[in-house]
């Protein structure tokens, strides 16, 4: 009987396909997959490159309109940041007077007035006082210097607009907490007594604590204060005066200062230890009731003014200017100090 021929099962395509690429790439050398993995290796380190190419483009375009500044819910961009700060180095002297070397005392003190700002346009009600609409043109007109009623004012307004890149709503912020900051400054100095306890002293200022000892002890034995603060004292507001400052009230001075010369009897010599300098105090008045002189209400006034400040300051939520964003201060630097910043 003849045998059965035998069907041969055909195989699958998949498999087939599988099995041809798999010859064929089995059968490449060695050098292949190197060079292969070199070329991959390529491409992976261009697509980073550009990436970051594209993404500091897309920074740098970015960088002008970013918040800088932060007060509660009003943001203030790197741009708007910028301009304030040309606005108070022009204020201050120019650039001439306050170069880009003092950019790390200045951008703080930007930062301040923009936060104040704030304050007082939000908590000046408190202390019940506003800014009337003829107030605040009188204060733009001002800051122009013309009057209000100028027949070229909207025309130098709008100028004033474009010279310092803001818009009518952000001046007129400006402008208004001007005008509050001069009646809130005025209403704490109304409010100051007329009277108040009060020392009379003055003071050697010098490095060392076994120099101050020294100083104390010759003025013990009945050294000339004046003539030793002449000659010794660092103290270059009171130095050429003999060390005299005057009659101080309660609340001017730091209040651990302040305890300390009160308690202290009449011209016994002290000294008072400071992370800056060591003091050789001495009092030489005291009055439980003196009469205020002007300047001191107005002294006092702006103590008060400033208690009342940081009080408001820690109700604020603040976004502070990042001083060590390196592009953000760079692209300051190069703004209000172009020629400092292109010499760099």
């Amino acid at each position: 009987m003849p045998k059965r021929r035998q069907s041969k099962i055909p195989t699958p395509a998949w498999e087939k396909d599988h099995n041809v690429i798999g010859n064929r790439l089995g059968g490449r050398p060695a050098q292949f997959y190197a060079l292969a993995g070199v070329i991959a290796l390529v491409f992976v380190a261009l697509g980073i490159v550009a990436y970051s190419v594209v993404s500091d483009e897309i920074a740098d375009r970015n960088r002008p309109g970013s918040t800088a500044v932060q007060v509660q819910d009003r943001k203030y961009s790197l741009d708007d940041f910028t301009t304030r700060v040309e606005s108070f180095v022009q204020q201050n002297g120019g650039v001439g007077q306050i170069t880009a070397q003092d950019y790390q005392q200045v951008l703080p003190l930007v930062q301040e007035q923009l936060v104040e700002e704030q304050i007082l346009v939000r908590f000046a009600s408190e202390q019940g006082l506003s800014a009337t609409e003829d107030e605040i043109l009188d204060e733009v007109a001002s800051r122009m210097g013309i009057n209000k009623e100028d027949p070229t004012f909207a025309t130098r307004f709008q100028e004033e607009l474009n010279r310092t890149n803001s818009s009518e709503t952000e001046y007129r912020e400006v402008a208004t907490a001007a005008v509050l900051r001069r009646k809130a400054l005025e209403k704490f100095k109304n409010d100051v007594p007329a009277s108040a306890e009060q020392v009379n002293y003055r003071v050697i200022a010098v490095k060392e604590q076994e120099e101050a000892d020294a100083i104390r002890d010759q003025l013990d034995a009945g050294g000339d204060f004046a003539a030793i603060a002449k000659e010794k004292s660092l103290d270059t507001a009171t130095k050429e005066a003999g060390g005299t400052v005057g009659w101080t009230a309660r609340g001017v001075l730091d209040k651990a200062v302040e305890d300390h010369l009160f308690a202290q009897e009449i011209n016994k010599v002290t000294t008072y230890p400071t992370s800056d300098n060591i003091y050789v105090y001495q009092v030489t008045e005291k009055s439980a009731d003196r009469p205020l002189e002007d300047a001191q209400k107005t002294t006092l006034g702006e103590t008060k003014y400033g208690d009342w400040f940081n009080e408001k300051r820690k109700t604020l939520v603040i976004k502070e200017f990042d001083a060590e964003d390196t592009d953000n201060v760079i692209y300051i630097l190069k703004r209000v100090w172009p020629d400092a910043a292109a010499g760099a």
